[in-house]
């Protein structure tokens, strides 16, 4: 009988993320009263979204706490947030006292900020602003002040009126895939609806737990949400109410609106690109492989651009000789110039941004890989962008000084933020004569599978570091055994940017080969749980591509309501996949001993070339 295990998923299900978020609602840190405390020497700016209202004693409070815990921002909660926003804010953050860039996402009601903070962030005090829009300039803000910021709940701070058609706008502002999020919202309530089909009993009993739940949430919290009764005691008709109306929301933020204009400003441009066609960004196939130069060349995929659905078509070839793997034929300089424009900054500054900052666990895997070897005094980050690496790896070397190199705007903004010492920008060959001997490592995370010619830059490694400098360097591995399993949909392929995937052994000899001393490995230990997860969101987003990106046909008769009917199948199906990488790919990369992902750590030595 199917009603008894569908009433278990369901009450388990509900118990257990209501568990989960009262952690996280528990952990948020209540102001006291300031009572003689003071901010010392410290002035303060106050941020305030329309419709709230700073009072003085919770601003006083907040710039003393601020002074006690050496804060340059503290991001304040109502006690009395309304209960949607209550369950947002819960929702997205994962650890509101952590420690590093960006610990946490309020809820846009009012912040208070360090004048210093605004000026590396180029950000003057807005006359008024919507609770999206300050989100957004919280989450940006919170970058400049790497690990003094946090968030709190101000008692006497009282939040503005709910307004449900700015929901939508909400919820993107704080980094939420809004279609997404709605299915999401339908499981727990679709569910129901099967049980009280299947079994009457026992759908009363899930929708007690189901209306339990808020309660459960945030009783005995500093929260106390606005219509929190209403929304657990006709929690049934509430859910659909909010759905509906989050659904239907076409209120736009200024950040929405300025997000909207760099695609209709930039629809020119790839109009006319387009128009001369995408064949002419791949130059003639390669007749012998770039590694070892044989020429038994066979293809292992053809692929698309899955991330952002730019067109072309891409084809990876595999060396019978050396295993290398590489994309031919290749982009030409053009070509790199128009796949990459609008990834990493532009339209896409913000995806990307959101994706580095989930990837903590890995920063400081490749940070303590040094440990038993060296202190690093100096650090340079090959490939740095933002450098979220380098934030996150000062946990495990508080006195180093890491600095950062990439072709990118980025790599300056990683300096006005504090994360880096020093930005270097451009081609790392070419400024490897004058940073000769200034660092005692060198990293390279996902880095050289991007570049031309993997053995120039090799070179130019060897070349700036001392006798004894150390070499780190993380790629994905191609021998991987699941990847084959997902076919073009593996992300690692990542097309068309990977142009080289090298297999462990030919990087072994490639470095051994230029007199480095390899002195540690990692696979296993490398390996990231995301090979199922992120092949079944890539297969869903390809049936369901964001129509407003400048470079697709826009179908606006069909882009909410379709895209919202296929992520209600992928949803569930995405969510599998997360349980599969944490189950059935964590034990097949304990047990083989390799993963989707490797490290190596070489030591240069008297007999290196550079």
């Amino acid at each position: 009988m199917i009603a008894i295990p569908l009433a278990g998923l369901l009450i388990g299900g509900l118990l257990l993320n209501a568990s989960r978020l009262r952690g996280r609602a528990a952990a948020l840190t209540e102001l006291d009263a300031p009572g003689d405390a003071s901010a010392g020497d410290r002035a303060f700016r106050s941020l305030v979204a329309e419709g709230v209202v700073l009072d003085e004693e919770s601003r006083q409070a907040a710039a003393a706490y601020a002074h006690r815990q050496d804060h340059d921002i503290v991001d304040l909660l109502p006690r009395d947030l309304p209960i949607s926003a209550a369950r947002d804010l819960v929702r997205r953050i994962s650890r509101p006292d952590a420690d590093g860039p960006g610990n946490g996402v309020g809820a846009g009601s009012a912040l208070l900020v360090v004048p210093g903070v605004l000026e590396r962030a180029n950000v003057t005090e807005p006359d008024a602003i919507s609770t999206p829009d300050l989100i957004n300039l919280a989450r940006r803000l919170k970058h400049y002040a790497r690990d003094r910021s946090a968030l709190a709940v101000a008692p006497a701070l009282r939040a503005a009126p709910d307004d449900l058609a700015r929901r939508r706008s909400r919820l993107r502002a704080g980094g939420t895939i809004v279609p997404i999020d709605l299915t999401l919202a339908l499981v727990p309530f679709a569910l129901l609806v099967v049980e009280a089909f299947l079994s009457w009993p026992l759908a009363l009993a899930c929708l007690a737990v189901y209306c339990l739940q808020p309660y459960l949430i945030f009783a005995g919290t500093a929260l106390r949400p606005r219509g929190l009764h209403l929304a657990a005691l006709a929690r049934p008709l509430y859910e659909v109410y909010v759905w509906m109306r989050t659904a239907t929301g076409r209120w736009m933020s200024e950040t929405d609106r300025r997000d909207a204009a760099l695609r209709t400003d930039a629809r020119p441009y790839y109009d006319a690109e387009l128009a001369k066609g995408v064949e002419r960004f791949l130059k003639p196939r390669c007749e012998t492989c770039p590694w070892c130069g044989a020429s038994d060349l066979s293809v292992v995929l053809r692929g698309q651009d899955l991330i952002y659905h730019k067109p072309g078509t891409f084809t990876l070839e595999r060396c019978g000789s050396c295993g290398h793997i590489f994309q031919n034929p290749r982009l030409t300089s053009a070509g790199l110039d128009f796949y990459y424009r609008d990834f990493y900054d532009g339209i896409g500054a913000a995806g990307a941004e959101s994706v580095f900052m989930t990837s903590s666990h890995e920063y400081l895997g490749r940070a303590r890989m040094l440990k038993p070897f060296a202190t690093p005094k100096r650090w340079l980050d090959v490939g740095s962008g933002h450098a979220h690496f380098c934030a996150t790896a000062r946990e495990v070397w508080p006195d180093t000084v890491f600095d950062g190199l990439d072709q990118g705007a980025e790599i300056e903004e990683a300096a006005r933020r504090g994360w880096i010492e020093h930005a270097h920008r451009g081609m790392f060959p070419d400024l490897a004569d004058g940073i000769q001997g200034m660092y005692d490592v060198v990293s390279m995370h996902h880095y050289l599978e991007h570049t031309r010619a993997p053995f120039v830059e090799l070179d130019a490694a060897v070349k700036i570091l001392p006798l004894g400098g150390y070499l780190l360097i993380e790629l994905p591995d191609p021998e991987w055994r699941l990847g084959r399993l997902f076919g073009k949909y593996w992300v690692p392929w990542f097309q068309p940017q990977h142009q080289h995937m090298m297999p462990i052994g030919n990087l072994k000899e490639a470095l051994t080969d230029r007199g480095l001393a390899l002195v540690a490995e990692e696979r296993a230990s490398a390996h990231q749980r995301n090979d199922f997860v992120t092949a079944a969101y890539l297969w869903f987003a390809g049936l369901a591509p964001d129509r407003t990106l400048p470079w697709l046909a826009e179908r606006r008769r069909v882009r909410h309501v379709g895209r919202g009917l296929i992520w209600t199948v992928g949803v569930p199906t995405v969510l599998v996949g997360l349980l599969l990488d944490h189950t059935v790919g964590a034990f097949v990369a304990r047990r083989s001993g390799t993963g989707n992902a490797y490290r190596l750590l070489a030591r240069k030595g008297d007999g290196a070339h550079g």
